[in-house]
This record gives C-alpha cells, sequence and structure tokens, in this order.
C-alpha cells in the first residue's frame, strides 16, 4: 500500500503519527486532532507549504500512527515520543543543565527545607530556580539560622531517638523528638514562606529587636551573629531586582530568530523578583515562531516548575490546548499572556534582549548549521551531518584499554549519549582490533539509539578499514564514515624536519586524503569533535588504570 493510500485509511481520531525513512528511522513525530485530515494536509501542494514540510515528505518512506482518547493525551505522547526518537525534523530542547530549587514539604507533619534539581508533581512549595548552587547552598545555610526547621532525610528524622549537632548549633528546633510543638513549629515554617515570598519587613524588625534586646543584655555574641544574619539576608534580597510589585510566580519568554536559528531567552521572576535567565539555542528551525513556541514549552515544562503566569511574545499555535496541558500538570490554573503593552510588555522586551544578546555571543556566522553544511559538500557526504559519533582508544601498552564514544548533535556536544567501552576480548597492544571491539559492541547495540549519519574515527587508513569492515559484516548501509589523523613530522635521522604533514581527512575509496587549510571551521570543528572523544578516553582510561592499581 502506497502512502497515499495508507494515509486516505487513516483514521479520524485525535492522536500521534510517526514519520520514517527508508531506513526505517524515526524522523519526525506530530499530533493531531484528526489523523487522516492532518496527514492529507502534509501530500496536498500548496503554494504555502514551508521548505521544511517539502523536504520532510520527500524523505517519508513510511508512517504508523498511535490513537488517543484526547487530542491533549496526544500532546503529552508526542513530548515522550520525541525525547525518546529525537527524530530529525523535530525540535530538540538538549538541556542537561538543571538548576537549584528550594523545596518545603508543607504537605508532611513536620515539614523539611531541602535543596532539589527537579521538582516533583507533589503538593510541595518549590522556590526557584537560583543560578548559583554555590548561592543557594550559602542561602540555606542562613535560613536556617533565622528559621531553624529541619533539613534532614525522612529515614534520618524519623530513626532519631535523640537530637543531632544541628539542635545543639541552633539551626533546628528537634522536631524529630518533639522537643518543639507541631504549631509552634508551622510557625516558622509559615514565617519561612512568608519570606521567601518577599514579605519581610516584618522579619527584619523582628530580628533587629532581638539584635538590640540581646545587646541591652550584654549578650554581644549572640547580637552579632543577629546582626551577621541580618546583613546576609540584605544582601540577599538586594541581588533580587523587584520587576512587579504583584507577588506572582512568572516566567518571561525572549526569541531572537536569524534565518532558521533561534535563540529563546527565560527569565524566573518569583514573587515579583527577577532571579535570573537561562538561554536556549535552536538550529534549522523551520516553523513559525507560533508552532516553535508550542513545542518548546510542551518539551520544557514536561520536568520543569510550571508558574502561576506565562509571559509571552507570541501566541502559542493551540493556546487552549497548552493551557489544559500546562494546569493538568500543575494541578492550578495557569495564565498565558501577550501584552501589547504596560509592566509585562517590558519584560518581554527585556528577555528578547537577552535573547539578541545570546545570538550576538555565539557568532551565527561561525554556528554549527553553517559548517555543518560546508562539511557536508567538501566531503561529499551522503546524510546531512545532523549526528556525529567519533571513537578513540586508549591504553598503555595493551594494559587498561577502553574505548570512547562522544555524540555531537547539529555541531554541538550531547553528553547524555556519551558512552564509554571497557576492551574485553584484546590482550595486548593491538588498536586496530580494539577499535574493531568498540565498533562492533557500538553497531550491534544500535537499538538502544539511532545511528549516527557521520561515524568519525581518530586515526589513518588502517582505522577507516576497520569502521568499514564492522559496517559491511552487520550489513548496515547509509552511514557516511571518515577518519581524522593527527598532524606529525617527518624527520631525517639527524633530526632535521623534511616533511610536515597536516591534519588530513580519508575518505571511502579515495587515495589521497582531504587537507583543509588551518583556518578552516570545518576542520577545526572535526578537531574539537576528536578532541573531545580523546578526551573521555584518557579520562577513562586513567580512572581503570587507578583501579587496578589498587587491586579494585
Amino acid at each position: 500500500m502506497n502512502l497515499g493510500k495508507k494515509v486516505a485509511h487513516a483514521p479520524l481520531n485525535p492522536g500521534v503519527y510517526l514519520m520514517k525513512s527508508a531506513e526505517g528511522k524515526i524522523i519526525y513525530v506530530g499530533k493531531a486532532k484528526n489523523l487522516r485530515h492532518r496527514l492529507k494536509s502534509y501530500f496536498q501542494k500548496t503554494v504555502d507549504s514551508s521548505a521544511k514540510v517539502q523536504v520532510l515528505v520527500s524523505r517519508i518512506s513510511d508512517i504508523e500512527w498511535m490513537i488517543t482518547h484526547t487530542e491533549l493525551e496526544a500532546l503529552m505522547l508526542e513530548c515522550t515520543l520525541i525525547k525518546k526518537h529525537r527524530p530529525r525534523y523535530n525540535v530538540h530542547l538538549r538541556d542537561d543543565k538543571t538548576y537549584p530549587y528550594l523545596r518545603i514539604s508543607v504537605q508532611e507533619r513536620w515539614p523539611q527545607l531541602s535543596i532539589v534539581r527537579r521538582p516533583k508533581r507533589d503538593e510541595a512549595l518549590y522556590f526557584g530556580p537560583y543560578m548559583s548552587a554555590y548561592a543557594i547552598r550559602e542561602t540555606l545555610k542562613l535560613l536556617t539560622k533565622i528559621f531553624p526547621i529541619r533539613d534532614c532525610s525522612p529515614s534520618k528524622f524519623f530513626s532519631r531517638t535523640r537530637p543531632c549537632i544541628s539542635y545543639d548549633i541552633g539551626i533546628c528546633t528537634a522536631p524529630c523528638v518533639q522537643f518543639i510543638s507541631e504549631k509552634a513549629y508551622r510557625k516558622t515554617v509559615e514565617s519561612l514562606i512568608s519570606f521567601l515570598r518577599g514579605k519581610n519587613k516584618k522579619i527584619f524588625s523582628n530580628l533587629k529587636a532581638k539584635m538590640f534586646e540581646f545587646s541591652h543584655q550584654e549578650k554581644y555574641e549572640e547580637a552579632a551573629q543577629l546582626r551577621d544574619q541580618i546583613q546576609g539576608v540584605q544582601h540577599l534580597l538586594e541581588k533580587q531586582k523587584v520587576v512587579s510589585l504583584k507577588q506572582e510566580d512568572q516566567d518571561v519568554m525572549g526569541l531572537d530568530r536569524k534565518g532558521h536559528h533561534v535563540e529563546v531567552a527565560l527569565l524566573f521572576v518569583r514573587a515579583g523578583r527577577l532571579l535570573g535567565q537561562k538561554t536556549f539555542s535552536f538550529g534549522s528551525v523551520q516553523e513559525e515562531d507560533s508552532d516553535f513556541l508550542m513545542s518548546f514549552m510542551d518539551q520544557y515544562y514536561d520536568e520543569q516548575f510550571i508558574p502561576d503566569e506565562l509571559i509571552l511574545p507570541v501566541p502559542p499555535t493551540d493556546e487552549k490546548l497548552l493551557k489544559t496541558y500546562l494546569e493538568e500538570k500543575k494541578k492550578k490554573p495557569v495564565k498565558l499572556t501577550c501584552p501589547k503593552g504596560g509592566e509585562k510588555k517590558a519584560l518581554i522586551e527585556m528577555a528578547t534582549q537577552n535573547a539578541k544578546e545570546a545570538t550576538i555571543g555565539k557568532n551565527l556566522e561561525q554556528k554549527s548549521i553553517v559548517v555543518l553544511e560546508e562539511l557536508q559538500k567538501r566531503l561529499h557526504l551522503k546524510n546531512d551531518p545532523h549526528r556525529i559519533e567519533c571513537f578513540d582508544i586508549s591504553n598503555i601498552q595493551g594494559k587498561a584499554a577502553v574505548g570512547s564514544r562522544v555524540t555531537f548533535i547539529e555541531g554541538d556536544c550531547d553528553k547524555n549519549l556519551y558512552r564509554r567501552y571497557k576492551i574485553k576480548t584484546i590482550q595486548g597492544p593491538n588498536d586496530y582490533a580494539m577499535m574493531y571491539e568498540v565498533l562492533l559492541r557500538r553497531v550491534k547495540g544500535k537499538k538502544e539509539d539511532t545511528l549516527p549519519d557521520l561515524l568519525m574515527v581518530d586515526g589513518g587508513r588502517g582505522q577507516l578499514s576497520i569502521a568499514l569492515q564492522v559496517l559491511k559484516e552487520l550489513e548496515v548501509e547509509g552511514v557516511d564514515v571518515i577518519a581524522l589523523a593527527k598532524e606529525k613530522t617527518i624527520s631525517s635521522f639527524q633530526g632535521k624536519r623534511i616533511e610536515r604533514l597536516q591534519e588530513r581527512v580519508y575518505l571511502p575509496g579515495q587515495k589521497n586524503p582531504i587537507v583543509f587549510a588551518d583556518h578552516s571551521p570545518v576542520l577545526h570543528l572535526l578537531q574539537r569533535i576528536r578532541d573531545e572523544a580523546h578526551r573521555f578516553a584518557i579520562t577513562y582510561h586513567r580512572k581503570v588504570r587507578s583501579r587496578m592499581a589498587l587491586g579494585i
């Protein structure tokens, strides 16, 4: 059955569709309120069809779909499948950095104050995110001095029979052995929550009154401690610029687009105070801003704290659906606002300016998308090199032998896809055999994730032939392969330099290597990938060697 007939028989239900290439790779995941109508729209020739849609359709070999009960379920499933399969033509949120939050477990009898990296969907209160892990740890120390509530884990809390050292130094009231009443403890927790929400005038006056009281009683040490606490809190609050008189939690989004490159700046406003920002870079974005925003928010807020209000530069494609999706996750109402003027419009302008600055800082002329296009052109690659994997071997005379794999997506490293290999079958120094083992294990285990568009090995013709041999034995086609040989100098026995061989790229079926100019951005990218594979391999090698020396 050809694609036209298959699409004509697609169900009229809401659901998710998966588009596949001739190699069976999932290249796009989408959702639809009506699967048949949405899929038909891809194959209708209209003037308005974007370049992305035209290229995508030309590469579709098969389509599968999954029916859901509602469009909201389809949106949630789409987010999960994009993260799982990482399709080439979807927007990918690659964000391996998480920021800390302060968490107060108000749903518990004796609430705990802690630092977490990922907010859970529970009834606890979260404050943040904070940009500096060091700053939040120092803040936690300060807060426990002013508001002595427990920061120990539940297992430690419920197993104690006597107070710990935190009680002795005055940063906990020992609720574990009930040295404080539940009512008094709750009052301390409520004071802390009020402080974190910006209601701190009363707290300051109480601290100052207590400081003067200690001073009159000639308890100068205690008065000095309170003075230091007051100064520390003032210093903390001075860093938080007030941007709104309303005590609301808001995320403000700014976009900057240069061609197909989009930079996103996200400002975090908590209790009316600007805590910081985070930026995201996306290459090869063909969607309109509304579609892009919908996809970005769907993925980002799947695991992140959802504030009371999202202030956006443009309305998302399906604002009502997105609002329902966010409210289902937050279990509370969420406002989506696209301001035309006033205070919120000024926040959008601030976020947009930050996005523009991030774009300038990344120097788009040398950005990955331009370099990757040049890489494909110069090396005559069959595939667009969206995903590049590089392999390297590290050992000393065959001992503590290991291999490494680093993965670059759209020219940027994705450390979630790095892998380490301990050589299992080779004894003695044989780099070719070790590379064969590593590549064989990688390609055989391709079910764990998709194969690369470009497979790169550190070495010359010998390493290249090993890579080609592995692909041939396993009957894998459609993967470009190259080898990058390091620069070296050939000298005579008197020590005179005879010839300098620059970095060389070896290609299958080509006798002479390709040599790039020293200032070539393509060469710099390949060197960066190779050097990262070498760094990752040698780090693991040293770790294995240390364990062997210790007999572990």
